[in-house]
């Protein structure tokens, strides 16, 4: 019964403290072809909480991908994607995911216009 207890203790605790990204900030400079992504996840220690992972789409389709160990700021995780093999063109959507390495995942979209 005690074991049962700590279990679940241990594990609401593991819970209360992780939460999805609260959201993605995306930003294309055509003339280099990047995708700058920030990821605004506040956390307490970004050694152990932390974006793992972040993910571009274009056409539903992941063209790039980054995997982290720790982020950047306790506040957010930044990266900038060049896009050099598949420059975004007029009226393409690119959809960014986020992922906490705890709890959750956050979904952006930003529609190229230019």
């Amino acid at each position: 019964m005690k074991r049962n207890v700590c279990f679940f203790l241990l594990l609401g605790t593991l819970f209360l403290n992780a939460h999805p990204p609260k959201s993605l900030d995306l930003r294309y400079d055509a003339e280099n072809a990047s995708l700058t992504v920030k990821v605004w996840h506040k956390v307490n220690d970004p050694q152990s909480h932390y974006i793992g992972k972040i993910v571009v789409f274009l056409d539903d389709e992941p063209i790039a991908q980054k995997t982290y160990k720790r982020q950047v700021t306790d506040l957010y995780q930044e990266e900038i994607f060049i896009l050099s093999d598949k420059p975004l063109k007029k009226n393409d959507r690119v959809k960014v995911q986020a992922a906490c390495n705890r709890f959750g995942k956050k979904t952006a979209q930003l529609e190229w216009r230019e």
